[in-house]
């Protein structure tokens, strides 16, 4: 029984939706890439340029520090304390880029009045404040102390100028960063889009070629560049793909073509000798096998090639406008004895009615065979499921299905799953179906059910 309801209205929004979300994700995935390679340079170049200038500075700093520390040391041990006192008081009093103090048992010398808390040991510098009078002014000073036999030396500078160029060249580097980012971002977009409107291209003519339109070609601009060399071969692999496409084709259609008529002859003599038989009251089961198993055999020949006709696209056939639901419903209708028969179940969803341009005894020749191997393939008590939507069709049935490595080739012509040779058939009619929707500028493909087998049909519909 064919029973019918109403569907959710259609979501093929959603499919270009996710087709433009997922070219929209590539294109930020190469740009957050290009942008990422493009900071991680400018970030590598602004260190090496801060370890070339203000880094040296400040090494070159810390090791005069060390140097002036280490000279000290030693003119204490050659001098007597009040020699070295004597020295010192001069070398700090003259001393204008290093403050020096020495700090004894009993007296502090130089220009602080107290040892600074926290206080690195040299070579270790720590910075520390300091009331410095020719800036009046407490000033944040780095310096070390060393220990001498005359005391505690300290030993430190006037920093602030390095630390103003640090903060200074910080302040550049995050503005150069900045800058990296945005320029990165920018023709990181720009450069992805380009690339990804090339390559898709490229992927848009592989599923065209894919699908069996074997005159698409990927297009060659004037640049020259790899794509435009990439595309040429490409081509090329096409063209020859295609010639031996047609020379397979017409091979088989010449042989198809050959053997109708000797065949055709062979069947009017069975025929004859089917009627001398019942003439004589003779048997005649074995005669009628033979005539079936030759009608099958040219109607095969014949499916050859109408296909070949229809993949050429030289059916001369006048399109209109017509309803699929009708065409539907009129193909189910037909096939009902044969699913009653094997004991299967058939349901036709349908919301409204679907309007498109084609030739309505070659559709109802798609869809008619489309549910004849639903029935044939999927099994006794099977669930066969047609939905009629405003974009085309969708024939599901709850069988074995097909394995996602057959799915391509059982749309080859004579080509057969292995677990099915065991039932009757030639191979002709998914290929024929296919060639038939092609015609019609219309879309099929071939999907799992969970279980089964699910027939998606999509048409550009009439307005």
């Amino acid at each position: 029984m064919v029973m019918f309801r109403y569907l959710k209205p259609s979501a093929a929004w959603v499919t270009e939706w996710w087709k433009n979300s997922s070219q929209a994700s590539s294109v930020w995935r190469l740009t957050r890439l290009y942008t990422s390679l493009l900071l991680l340079v400018v970030g590598i170049l602004l260190v090496v340029l801060y370890q070339l200038s203000v880094g040296q500075i400040s090494r070159n700093q810390n090791a005069q520090m060390n140097h002036l520390a280490l000279q000290q040391k030693l003119l204490a041990e050659e001098l007597n304390q009040t020699d070295f006192i004597r020295q010192f008081e001069l070398q700090a009093g003259s001393s204008r880029q290093y403050i020096l103090s020495l700090i004894t048992t009993d007296n502090m010398y130089g220009q602080l009045n107290s040892v600074p808390k926290n206080i690195g040991i040299c070579p270790e510098t720590a910075r520390f404040p300091v009331w410095l009078d020719k800036y009046d002014e407490i000033r944040l000073i780095s310096g070390c102390s060393q220990s001498i036999e005359a005391g505690v030396l300290v030993i430190a500078t006037d920093d602030e100028s390095l630390y103003d160029l640090q903060r200074q060249f910080i302040s550049a580097s995050l503005i150069a960063l900045l800058l990296a980012l945005l320029l990165g971002i920018t023709t990181g977009l720009i450069f992805s889009h380009r690339v990804l409107k090339r390559i898709n291209t490229f992927n848009s003519i592989a599923q065209r070629v894919e699908g069996g339109e074997m005159t698409a070609r990927v297009p060659v601009s004037s640049k020259a560049d790899e794509y435009d060399h990439m595309a040429l071969h490409i081509n090329t692999m096409l063209s020859r793909l295609e010639d031996s496409f047609h020379a397979i084709a017409g091979v088989t259609d010449a042989i198809a073509h050959d053997l109708r008529t000797p065949l055709g002859h062979l069947r009017q003599q069975i025929e004859q000798g089917l009627i001398d038989a019942h003439k004589s009251g003779s048997d005649t089961q074995n005669l009628e096998q033979m005539l079936n198993k030759l009608d099958a055999i040219l109607f095969t020949f014949k499916a050859m090639l109408e296909l070949t006709r229809l993949e050429q696209k030289q059916q001369s056939s006048s399109f209109k406008v017509i309803d699929l639901q009708v065409i539907i419903n009129d193909a189910a209708d037909l096939i009902l004895p044969i699913i009653e028969d094997n004991q299967q179940y058939l349901t036709v969803n349908d919301k409204a009615g679907c309007m498109v341009t084609g030739d309505a005894t070659l559709l109802f020749r798609a869809v008619y065979n489309l549910l004849e191997n639903a029935s044939k393939y999927a099994g006794k008590h099977a669930q066969i499921n047609v939905e009629i939507s405003g974009h085309g069709f969708i024939i599901s049935d709850s069988g074995p299905g097909i394995p996602d490595n057959e799915k391509d080739k059982v749309f080859q012509r004579l080509y057969r799953v292995e677990e099915s040779r065991s039932i009757a058939g030639f191979g002709i009619g998914l290929p024929l179906v296919r060639a038939i929707i092609r015609l019609h500028d219309a879309q099929i493909s071939l999907q799992d059910n969970h279980p089964g087998l699910k027939v998606v049909v999509n048409f550009n519909t009439a307005e």
